[in-house]
């Protein structure tokens, strides 16, 4: 396939032309990478999507959360979770707001 040349702007920005985009399934916002082989050829490839599913684990929660045996025990933990979470909040929020009218 015979690919038209493209120019260097000031910036040192390329438009990579259609051909090669519908080639590479590129759309806006997808991001290439530059590979320069031993024989300073350039090759450019789809640089790899990262999902939010790949972070998965990679960060250790601040909260250790307790093991369930069923979707009913972790309904009923839940429900009881939030309420206590929410009043350590609101005396917090409390004791903040006294400590600053002193």
């Amino acid at each position: 396939m015979q690919i038209p040349a493209t120019t260097i702007t000031q910036k040192g920005q390329v438009t990579l032309p259609v051909q090669v985009r519908r080639l590479l399934k590129l759309k806006t916002g997808d991001k290439v990478k530059f590979v320069v082989t031993p024989q300073k050829e350039v090759k450019v490839k789809l640089a790899k999507r990262v999902s939010i599913m790949h972070l998965y684990g990679s960060i250790k929660p601040q909260v250790e959360t307790p093991k369930f045996k069923s979707i009913q025990e972790l309904v009923e933990w839940e429900s009881q979770a939030w309420p206590e979470a929410a009043t350590e909040r609101d005396r917090r929020t409390l004791e903040g707001n006294s400590s600053k009218s002193k």
